[in-house]
């Protein structure tokens, strides 16, 4: 393979710029919220849950998500 050929192809990985950071809290929490989103969707399709359950886990689940948003800062505060 020549070094031209080498160069042109594309690359599998992401940049290190997408992933996140572990001193950013914040987009360490987004990232584990999306993926728990994505957990509880595939389990909804895997246990074919009713369409009117599955808007009612969701709404339980956003919920959720907000008062983790609203109490995770304070309860990772370190002790005085």
């Amino acid at each position: 393979m020549s070094f031209t050929a080498r160069q042109n192809k594309p690359k599998f990985y992401s940049s290190r710029k997408s992933t996140a950071r572990r001193d950013d809290p914040q987009q360490m929490l987004d990232l584990v919220m999306a993926m728990d989103r994505m957990l509880m969707e595939v389990s909804m399709q895997l246990y074919n849950v009713d369409r009117g359950e599955r808007s009612q886990l969701r709404r339980q689940n956003r919920r959720l998500h907000a008062a983790v948003r609203a109490h995770l800062p304070r309860l990772l505060k370190p002790l005085e």
